[in-house]
C-alpha cells in the first residue's frame, strides 16, 4: 500500500512541478489531479490480485469494475474538454494530446506494481525447483 501511494504521489507531483514550469498553477493542478485519477483507475485493475499480473486475468470477469472505471474515465476526460463541466469541477481545459500523455504517465505506477508481481512469481517458481 505504501509503495502504491508513493508511486502515485511521485508521478502526480512530477507532472505538477513539470507543468508549473510552463503553465499557470490552475493548469498544473488539473494535470496533477488528472494523473492521480487516471493512476487510481489503472490501479483498480491491478488491485484485483496480489499475485497475478493484470494481463493474466480476464478483464471482463468483473464487469462492474469495468463499468465504473469507464464512467469515471469519461467524466474525467470530459471535464477537461467541456467548459461547463470544467467550471463546475474547477478544472482547466487541456488538449487531447496532453490527456493522452497524462494517461501514459499515469500507467507507470500500475506497471511498476505489475512487474513486481511478475518478479515475485519468478522468485517463487525458482524456490520451488
Amino acid at each position: 500500500m505504501v509503495l502504491t501511494g508513493a508511486l502515485t504521489a511521485a508521478v502526480s507531483f512530477a507532472v505538477y512541478f513539470y507543468a508549473l514550469d510552463s503553465a499557470a498553477p490552475e493548469l498544473a493542478r488539473t494535470y496533477a489531479v488528472a494523473t492521480l485519477v487516471f493512476s487510481e483507475l489503472f490501479r483498480s485493475f491491478g488491485a484485483r490480485s496480489e499475485t497475478r499480473p493484470v494481463w493474466q486475468m480476464n478483464l471482463f470477469s468483473n464487469v462492474n469494475l469495468v463499468l465504473v472505471v469507464a464512467v469515471s474515465f469519461n467524466i474525467q476526460v470530459w471535464s477537461h474538454h467541456n467548459a461547463y463541466l470544467a467550471k463546475l469541477l474547477k478544472t482547466s481545459l487541456i488538449p487531447a494530446s496532453d490527456c493522452l500523455i497524462l494517461l501514459i504517465i499515469s500507467a507507470v505506477p500500475m506497471l511498476v506494481l505489475e512487474v513486481i508481481k511478475v518478479l515475485r512469481q519468478g522468485r517463487k517458481a525458482s524456490q520451488l525447483e
